[in-house]
């Protein structure tokens, strides 16, 4: 059938930044979650995708949410079940239906002729609660790791962050890398590529083939870590997984620091993981705009690091060493669990996987508002 027989999409509401009440309702714009406001648009469950900016993007709303503008959302789910649809609506190529025009957008009376599979009720239960197992495992293991970092900013800052702490410039103690690689010299290699985009995507690097890398590179060596100089208001720190240590490239924004010890890794992998530390790269920052502003990297080898004796950093690294090593695993295992959902999604949503033998403990059906309005 029509994608709009079994739904109908509807624009979201203005709501600027400044008119925003401090709250617990959360606020979608085309890019995801952008904030919270005091007071829902729009009852819950809900289903949003970007109109404009981002498209592409498919968000699930639990609860009652505010839907911005620039955002289409499942006004009517016309009796089906609202977790299939968020998992339908990821299949859709949205880039078929953009309007042609200076700002592309999503036209929803276009993508309303979209032609859909949709199945008995039962079965979009079941669908979704097979990719919903997925994710929340990934939903589990990505907070893990968020909880992991936070336990190592928050133990070093209450061991070496004190007055009492003396301290050193940080390139007495790292160097910065910067060996150049021009993977278009190589271009059947694929390379383990951490750019600025795969960081802000999954903090996972992408696996690209030379002939698609058109710029140069920098080496990314084993015991390193990679900090954007680029826009230092946002805090990108990344601890290299290092699939394979021969074809590991970086993009020229990061600054890649390397400790002249490799045993005092995970110490100074925390002290970069530091707010005091992002806000001296804040402080460097060269660029009129804050969208392109940038710190030069030789700017931050006199930044003050903490330099206690080295008995107490290597207390602190037998403390370390296994988080650093446990948040490499989990981001490994992270990208394993999106690559079989993503090959699972066109399967299920095809029926060339059969879900008609998993049992439900729940009953399959969602009880949702004919349209969500809450004003309505």
């Amino acid at each position: 059938m029509a994608l709009g027989e079994a739904i109908t999409l509807k624009r979201g509401y203005d709501l600027p930044s400044k008119k925003r009440v401090k709250g617990k309702v959360p606020v979608y714009s085309s890019s995801g979650r952008s904030g919270v406001h005091n007071e829902a648009a729009v009852h819950g469950p809900g289903v949003i995708t970007g109109r404009y900016g981002t498209i592409g993007e498919v968000f699930y709303a639990t609860d009652n949410y505010w839907p911005l503008n620039t955002t289409l959302y499942v006004s009517d789910f016309k009796g089906n079940y609202p977790h299939f649809i968020y998992y339908l609506l990821k299949t859709i190529n949205w880039n078929n239906y953009t309007t042609a025009s200076a700002v592309p957008g999503i036209n929803r009376n276009h993508v309303h002729h979209c032609v859909v599979t949709i199945p008995d009720l039962t079965t979009q239960h079941k669908i979704a609660y097979v990719l919903g197992t997925y994710d929340q495992q990934i939903d589990c293991l990505t907070r893990t790791n968020g909880h992991l970092r936070e336990l190592l900013k928050i133990e070093f800052a209450n061991r070496f962050e004190n007055e009492d702490t003396p301290v050193i410039k940080l390139g007495d103690v790292a160097s910065i890398w910067k060996k150049s690689v021009k993977p278009a010299n190589d271009p059947d290699k694929y390379w383990e590529h951490y750019s600025i985009p795969a960081f802000d995507a999954e903090q996972y690097p992408s696996f690209d083939l030379g002939n698609t890398i058109k710029s140069n590179k920098y080496e990314v060596v084993p015991n390193s870590v990679l900090v954007s100089k680029l826009n230092p208001t946002t805090q990108r720190l990344w601890l290299p997984q290092l699939i394979n240590a021969d074809s590991a490239i970086c993009s020229t924004e990061f600054i890649e620091y390397v400790p002249s010890n490799k045993k005092d890794y995970s110490f100074y992998c925390s002290a970069l993981m530091q707010d005091r530390f992002f806000g001296y790269l804040e402080g460097h920052v060269t660029g009129s705009t804050g969208s392109r502003q940038r710190v030069h990297p030789g700017d931050t080898l006199a930044y003050a690091v903490p330099n206690p004796c080295a008995s107490e950093i290597r207390d602190y690294c037998m403390f370390a060493d296994p988080v650093i090593k446990q948040i490499r695993n989990t981001s490994i295992e992270l990208k394993r669990l999106e690559t079989l959902r993503s090959a699972l999604l066109p399967k299920l949503m095809s029926g060339e996987i059969d879900v008609s033998k998993i049992k439900l403990y729940t009953p399959p059906y969602q009880t949702v508002h004919a349209n969500g309005r809450l004003s309505d």
